[in-house]
């Protein structure tokens, strides 16, 4: 589900996409799982929708040259401990460096189960659903629409799982700047499952955030990708006078990172 940007003069379009879990939670058998990944505490992350105009405001102020944010009482950049505490993502590890040019429809057909569709040829529409390493996230979402059936086996919950993961990493931490699209390269770090907890994902997330960063404060910019929502936690729990509302103190938030306590 992609959120509706309404275009402001001035104002970034900050690229997005809804990541809401079923309405009766995670199934069981899919969280053991996620877990099991290292993935739990990105699964905590309030599915909030994201204020184009204060992600807009701290570009204004970020330098390419420092990688920080020069505000009225000096620099102030996000840091690996920030990511680790507000969204609750390893930042120890190996990087998360690897192949770009993959057999991707056949290690998508071994993950989940489906093998993306040929392209149609089509003279003035772009119809794949596979373009190098990035797949139409539509058609993907589509493949797991419907609940995980009661007696699923092993391997097709262990589907279910990498659809779910997959879905954060693209959505929370490595959203590019199409918004419909999902990168499928952090596949080749999920196989086997319990392979993702050796590497390093919020050191990869934070040089992605840099770089739109970058990219998103050069006078002709007009959007930006990237880990947008963690920029705009970060601000509320450095500024709280700016969060707009957070979590009563009782009863008591469930334990997990700190972007838990904002309501969603």
């Amino acid at each position: 589900m992609l959120f509706r940007v309404q275009v402001v003069p001035g104002v970034l379009k900050c690229r997005c996409r809804s990541c809401k879990l079923p309405e009766h939670g995670l199934d069981p058998r899919i969280a053991r799982y996620i877990t099991e990944a290292g993935f739990e505490g990105l699964f905590k992350v309030p599915n909030l929708e994201v204020d184009h105009a204060l992600i807009t405001a701290l570009v204004e102020r970020w330098r390419p040259e420092t990688h920080t944010f020069h505000l009225p009482h000096g620099e102030i950049s996000i840091t690996l401990q920030d990511i680790e505490m507000i969204l609750g993502v390893r930042v120890d590890g190996l990087p998360i460096t690897g192949a770009v040019k993959m057999d991707w429809p056949t290690l998508c057909l071994q993950l989940w189960g489906h093998r993306p569709p040929d392209p149609i040829p089509h003279p003035h529409e772009n119809t794949s659903i596979l373009a190098g390493a990035r797949l139409r996230f539509t058609w993907l979402d589509a493949q797991f629409s419907g609940p995980l059936a009661a007696n699923a086996t092993d391997e097709v919950v262990q589907q279910h799982a990498y659809y779910h993961i997959l879905d954060r990493l693209g959505t929370i931490l490595f959203m590019d700047k199409s918004a419909d699209w999902v990168s499928v390269l952090p596949l080749q770090f999920l196989n086997p499952i319990n392979n993702a907890k050796r590497y390093s994902w919020g050191s990869g997330a934070l040089a992605w955030l840099y770089r739109h960063l970058c990219k998103a404060s050069e006078s002709k910019a007009m959007q930006i990708g990237g880990a947008v929502m963690l920029v705009q936690l970060w601000a509320y729990s450095r500024f709280p006078l700016i969060c707009p509302v957070m979590r009563s103190p009782l009863p008591p938030v469930e334990a997990g990172p700190l972007a838990n306590q904002y309501v969603i």
